[in-house]
């Protein structure tokens, strides 16, 4: 199996946000066998004044060694990040369709909350949404589906071919 590399862009996303990615990670991190510890890595963008935080819960969580943290400035990095990526978590109920479509731009799937206007443009063939709840269930929900694509490779095939098309289709002039 290959690596399960999860993206996300705790700049651009608030500290709720990045705290359900982290410990959504975290969950799935804390419950595979170490064989399976070793093929996944989270990379998580960082920009501003979260940095820090992002930092003490990474420690905490003592998930330090499967996160990668890229600051912003970084844009060579992030591009490689966005080529290695197998999912984006992007856990906001902000307007993220711009982020979506550069997501979309690499084939790489988006998982994120159910929004009326994310409708769209995120649909089962080419990302997963969940509803949102409270934040324990919130957690819950995204480590359930980054666990199921972990054990699925196949899924996250056909959800990489379906983020380009939808790119394509929707995003690009071409």
């Amino acid at each position: 199996m290959s690596k399960f590399h999860i993206m996300s862009l705790g700049g651009f996303i608030h500290q709720e946000g990045i705290d359900i990615t982290l410990e959504s990670f975290a969950e799935l991190f804390h419950n595979v066998t170490s064989k399976h510890r070793k093929k996944m890595v989270l990379s998580m963008v960082t920009k501003g004044v979260l940095t820090e935080h992002i930092h003490k819960k990474v420690s905490q969580l003592n998930i330090k060694n499967a996160v990668k943290l890229v600051s912003w400035s970084e844009q060579e990095t992030i591009e490689e990040m966005y080529e290695e990526a197998s999912i984006m978590i992007l856990p906001s109920r902000e307007n993220i369709i711009k982020l979506i479509g550069e997501a979309f731009s690499f084939g790489l799937p988006v998982v994120c909350y159910e929004k009326e206007k994310l409708r769209e443009v995120v649909d089962h063939s080419c990302g997963m949404m969940i509803e949102y709840g409270n934040y324990e269930e919130n957690i819950y929900q995204f480590s359930e589906i980054m666990k199921m694509l972990y054990f699925d490779p196949e899924a996250r095939k056909i959800l990489k071919r379906g983020a380009m098309k939808k790119y394509e289709t929707q995003f690009s002039w071409a």
